[in-house]
């Protein structure tokens, strides 16, 4: 039910199809008031009156030239600027090849993740720092560098747009998990993290941010705005409070042993309902031409981000038009999980047999299928009969493959689906 009530109100228009924490603080910040009402608002309403203790690892990199951290994602294109754990990002990373050497040269510094930062900020159309060139950024690294070292900094004063030492380090929340995004103090926070502490006494915003990464999620278009991941994806603010439904890495296993035996080790490959593509980049790791179809067009760009996937290898569209489009064997293996069962409910452009009919017609050697069945308290009733015996069988009767082999069930029945799932895994094979 909650579900359906999402879908209704997304297709209504009444709810949000947007981000709704940390969209108020964007707007918020949009308001023409001036810099120190500002502040003095964000002191009084916006932040807590007492300090918190926030561990270095649980610290996400945040916002940067005068941008909120998505802002300046937006601005630059980095979908997973935001997701940056802060152990890992350009603040630390240049204190630490300060470590490895002792006179930094100019190319070192502009090279570094750092130097690289403050040169994107002034590229997205802002400064670094009141600087506004390669010089400006150099004059930043090497005053922060003189700061962690003990020395003298060359002129003294905090830079333009730079916070003074008394002031409070500040970061925000992340919805949904257990991080924190740094809005104000990342290189007091990089000194003190290089020095040994493993944590810093921080001020915390109340509301909640949520980061680009999450916001795509949640506007996936079959997801109805649950925390939940149908394929694996690494992220910080994703470990904990986001379900990762499907583990693939079981159906994979599976794939990986079987193709071995069979003896293809490449060729053309397609994830027919690719979702992020997890499939499709892990299939190319392993030697082969893989591509992907997937009607949401939001996988494209999540594709790119979190897997890398390059241009052009997930395709947006229906799926039965994609496969109807192609020659007879174009692709030597295809997948598709979890698809069939709709359209044996009614919910495709074609029936379930025209559909594994062009599934077949697609395949030059091997296909991997699974779907809904019977076990699944869902589909208990809807799907009534649909074991995995009854499965077989309709691959036979429906198809030209020579070999049909039950691979077994997945390992997806987990808490809190764990009367849900457990769907047999087969191969359907054309012998060469």
């Amino acid at each position: 039910m909650r579900r359906k009530s999402r879908a209704v109100l997304r297709k209504s228009g009444l709810a949000p199809s947007g981000p709704v924490y940390g969209r108020l603080v964007d707007a918020g910040r949009s308001l023409p008031i001036p810099a120190a009402a500002r502040v003095a608002v964000s002191t009084a309403v916006l932040r807590r009156p007492w300090k918190v203790p926030v561990r270095f690892d649980k610290l996400l990199v945040g916002a940067q030239g005068g941008w909120t951290a998505r802002e300046f994602a937006d601005r630059t294109g980095d979908l997973l600027w935001p997701s940056t754990p802060f152990l890992d990002g350009p603040h630390v990373g240049l204190l630490r090849l300060a470590d490895e050497h002792a006179d930094l040269t100019d190319e070192q510094i502009l090279g570094s993740a750092y130097g690289r930062l403050g040169l994107r900020c002034i590229e997205a159309g802002g400064n670094y720092f009141g600087g506004a060139d390669e010089a400006g950024v150099l004059a930043a690294a090497r005053a922060f560098v003189a700061r962690y070292r003990g020395e003298e900094v060359p002129g003294g004063a905090p830079r333009p747009q730079q916070s003074g030492p008394q002031d409070p380090v500040l970061v925000a929340p992340v919805r949904g998990s257990d991080r924190f995004q740094i809005l104000d103090g990342h290189h007091r926070l990089a000194i003190a993290a290089m020095s040994g502490a493993d944590g810093a006494s921080v001020v915390a915003k109340w509301l909640p941010v949520t980061t680009p990464l999450q916001d795509l999620l949640l506007k996936m278009s079959w997801l109805d705005g649950t925390h939940e991941l149908y394929q694996p994806i690494d992220a910080p603010e994703l470990e904990t409070g986001w379900t990762t439904v499907r583990q693939c890495t079981d159906r994979l296993a599976k794939m990986d042993a079987f193709l071995a035996e069979r003896g293809v080790s490449g060729g053309r490959y397609l994830d027919v309902a690719s979702c992020y593509g997890w499939f499709v980049s892990q299939m190319a790791g392993r030697g082969f031409e893989a591509e992907g179809i997937e009607r949401d067009p939001l996988a494209v760009p999540l594709g790119k981000a979190v897997y890398g996937l390059p241009d052009g290898v997930i395709s947006t569209g229906d799926a039965v038009e994609f496969l109807g489009g192609h020659d007879e064997g174009h692709w030597d293996v295809v997948s598709c999980f979890s698809l069939l069962h709709h359209f044996v409910l009614g919910r495709g452009s074609v029936s379930a047999e025209e559909l594994i009919r062009l599934l077949d017609r697609a395949t030059g050697r091997v296909l991997f299928f699974d779907t809904g069945q019977d076990n699944e308290k869902w589909f208990a009733e809807s799907l009534r009969g649909w074991d995995p015996a009854r499965v077989e069988r309709f691959l036979r009767e429906n198809t030209g493959f020579d070999e049909i082999v039950d691979l077994g069930p997945d390992e997806d029945a987990r808490p809190p689906y764990e009367d849900n799932y457990r769907r047999h895994l087969f191969a359907c094979v054309r012998k060469a």
